[in-house]
């Protein structure tokens, strides 16, 4: 039976060993209130291997993890998904000039295309216009897209591999909907174009019927999946899979030496493989608990008159059919989305409330929804508190406005919407403006100016504005809307004395 990363630093941790070596809290009981943490907390000494030439028992435990998600190679990620999304896209940069993404994907996915100067190639989800939520990206949208930039650059289709890097997408979003990526990979793979899909939210696919496959299963030929979002596993652990031909595997491990922490933490790398073990070991199990549990949940929300929550593809499966089902706008059964759409309430107060009132803490809010997300740790108890929370909540709504939104309001709110069929005009590729000399102004004089930095929400670091793109009237009355109802805009300062917003533009 092989021996878990985690169990041989707890019997190291208790041996005799003196510590001549970093780190420098020794192991100590008096290094401070972290010290049980210490005994376990050691670097690449003589037994443990070292994960950027993997050769023992980390090479082990990370071909364990690719058996359980049927990967040709799995590797450790101790800097976040951030460190895969930005090797994936370096490892497939060479192969061409541009990139294809989908406009909803992580600001990490710019931050790689900065870093190898790749022009980007948007496409741009439609809207499920009942939830206000973007849908996901379908075949037809990816080959309109690989034949549009053939066209436009007069390359026949058959080379027009040697133009596009690789095709990059979200899947699922941070609303949980997914996009057909076995469709996509069998269409990008009849042009020699390699997949990558950000499947950070979704590291739970694959282990029980009723959720969806893993984008590995799916063909694609780098998949990045975020252990700690939706797996018990420690904050900043993740996975990098590598399938197929198509991508450098040698290139992968050259670029992950380089975004990655040469002290790699074995705290964190313990985590993931005792991670791995559960999902073995209890995975199915405990998923069929938190489905049930979400069943119950909105069986309840059903008696409810007007929050409504989006059903999930179990749901779906047990003949609830709903009308926004259609083809890409199916949602994963890990993201709860309760919607408070035509009340009096936004997305922000209804977060609020459920915090300070409820103390249920959602994961993030949007203009008139907040999300949940579910693992296989959640308990029957919080789905009941949630449950009784909509419950007293609902019966609060529509008193004092018949449910209906005031006109000004209603237009504020389909302005800070807007953003997911937003389309700026870029002026500069993001590695010329990134890097260019820039101004701060206020918000209001910068109308015609060209973005110098990004401006996203956080949650879910989704960019408004790219570097390089002109920043018109549409754009500042959204993000003013952001501002006005509470969002956390990045990009976005606020300074004294005015207490004005401001924002960086490049120099005229």
């Amino acid at each position: 039976m092989r021996k878990g990363l985690f169990e041989e630093l707890e019997k190291y941790g208790q041996s005799d060993f003196y510590p001549f070596h970093m780190p420098g809290h020794k192991r100590n009981a008096e290094s401070g209130p972290l010290s049980a943490i210490y005994k376990c907390d050691i670097t690449e000494i003589d037994g443990f291997d070292n994960l950027h030439q993997a050769q023992g028992i980390i090479k082990e435990a990370q071909e364990h993890a690719a058996l359980l998600y049927q990967s040709d190679e799995t590797y450790f990620l101790i800097n976040g998904s951030t460190a895969g999304i930005l090797s994936a896209v370096s490892s497939v940069a060479g192969r061409g000039r541009k990139l294809i993404a989908a406009r909803n994907c992580h600001k990490a996915v710019y931050h790689a295309a900065f870093l190898n100067r790749l022009e980007m190639e948007y496409i741009y989800p439609d809207e499920i216009e009942d939830f206000g939520i973007s849908a996901g990206i379908s075949v037809k949208q990816v080959e309109d897209k690989i034949r549009e930039i053939a066209l436009r650059e007069g390359i026949e289709d058959n080379r027009i591999n040697s133009l596009i890097a690789g095709i990059i997408l979200t899947s699922p979003t941070y609303d949980g909907i997914l996009s057909d990526i076995k469709g996509i990979v069998k269409a990008a793979h009849s042009y020699g174009i390699p997949v990558i899909v950000d499947q950070a939210h979704g590291a739970h696919f694959g282990f029980h019927p009723d959720f969806p496959e893993s984008a590995v299963a799916e063909g694609a030929d780098l998949v990045i999946h975020s252990v700690h979002k939706t797996l018990p596993a420690p904050t900043q652990t993740a996975l990098l899979h590598h399938n197929g031909s198509l991508v450098n595997g040698e290139l992968i491990r050259k670029f992950l030496r380089i975004y990655q922490s040469s002290s790699p933490s074995y705290i964190l790398m313990s985590g993931i493989d005792a991670c791995m073990e559960i999902v073995e070991r209890e995975g199915k199990e405990k998923l069929e608990k938190l489905i049930s549990y979400r069943q119950e949940l909105t069986k309840e929300a059903k008696k409810l008159k007007h929050i409504r929550i989006y059903p999930s593809m179990a749901e779906k499966q047990d003949g609830q059919e709903n009308s926004v089902f259609w083809a890409n706008g199916v949602q994963e059964p890990g993201r709860l989305l309760i919607s408070v759409r035509g009340t009096e309430l936004n997305g922000q107060q209804f977060y609020d409330i459920l915090r300070e009132k409820y103390h249920l803490q959602m994961e993030m809010c949007a203009s008139d929804y907040v999300i949940a997300i579910l693992s296989m740790m959640d308990r029957r108890e919080g789905f009941e508190r949630l449950s009784k929370a909509l419950a007293e909540i609902d019966k609060t709504l529509g008193r004092s406005c018949g449910g209906i939104l005031t006109e000004p309001a209603e237009r504020n709110r389909k302005i800070s919407l807007a953003y997911q069929q937003y389309r700026p005009k870029a002026e500069l590729n993001i590695s010329e403006a990134f890097t260019a000399e820039y101004d701060y102004i206020r918000m209001e004089e910068a109308e015609g100016r060209i973005a110098a930095d990004f401006v996203n929400l956080y949650p879910p670091g989704i960019p408004i504005l790219v570097p390089g793109e002109k920043m018109d009237d549409k754009v500042l009355q959204m993000t003013a809307a952001y501002l006005k109802d509470g969002y956390i805009v990045q990009g976005i300062e606020k300074y004294k004395p005015d207490d004005g917003y401001y924002v960086k533009v490049i120099k005229d």
